[in-house]
């Protein structure tokens, strides 16, 4: 986890990422806010995800067919085409699966940077000994936990840790980043 999370730090994308996250606190003025920032979650999300995979989707289909006889020729690579297709068929599925979970995945992780920051809010507002998770958004943090309290910071914690608990409970992850949004802004 410490490598996985000092590889996103180094990666200019995945620090992009972390810091479109980390804006969500600020852009939750409204309803309407409040639903961009969730589509803006569930959108980032699938681009991660898709970035991930698609390499890989693309090097095992070209195996596949190159396995099953694709670009042979003679009597029986006709006939091994088309037997082909229900492997092709279950490697889509196993695909889309993989796809399915590395968008959950790439949600989890800006779930648990967005967790980090109000957890930085509620040490604030409790003024605990504590050294904040983001460094970089301290400052917003406190502000938060000034205009919050330590009851608000919670309250905005809880939403974050029960959207997890939601996506975990194969809630649809647009439904439960909707609903967390209403309630960050909601406090």
């Amino acid at each position: 986890e410490i490598h996985a999370s000092y590889q996103r730090a180094r990666d200019p994308e995945a620090r992009k990422r972390r810091e479109a996250v980390l804006a969500v606190p600020r852009r939750l003025t409204g309803v309407g806010a409040a639903f961009d920032a969730a589509s803006a979650l569930i959108e980032a999300a699938e681009a991660e995800a898709e970035a991930s995979v698609a390499e890989a989707d693309t090097t095992e289909r070209a195996a596949l067919e190159t396995a099953l006889g694709a670009g042979g020729t003679g009597r029986g690579a006709a006939g091994a085409i088309r037997g082909a297709a229900g492997q092709l068929k279950d490697l889509e599925k196993r695909q889309k699966s993989r796809a399915t979970r590395a968008q959950r995945d790439a949600l989890d992780r800006a779930l648990v940077d967005l967790a980090g920051f109000y957890r930085d809010a509620l040490t604030m507002a409790l003024r605990a000994p504590v050294a904040p998770v983001h460094t970089d958004t301290a400052a917003l943090a406190g502000a938060g936990a000034q205009k919050w309290d330590a009851e608000g910071s919670l309250r905005r914690l809880e939403a974050v840790l029960a959207c997890r608990a939601a996506i975990e409970a194969n809630v649809k992850p647009r439904i439960a980043v909707e609903a967390m949004m209403l309630a960050l802004w909601k406090g």
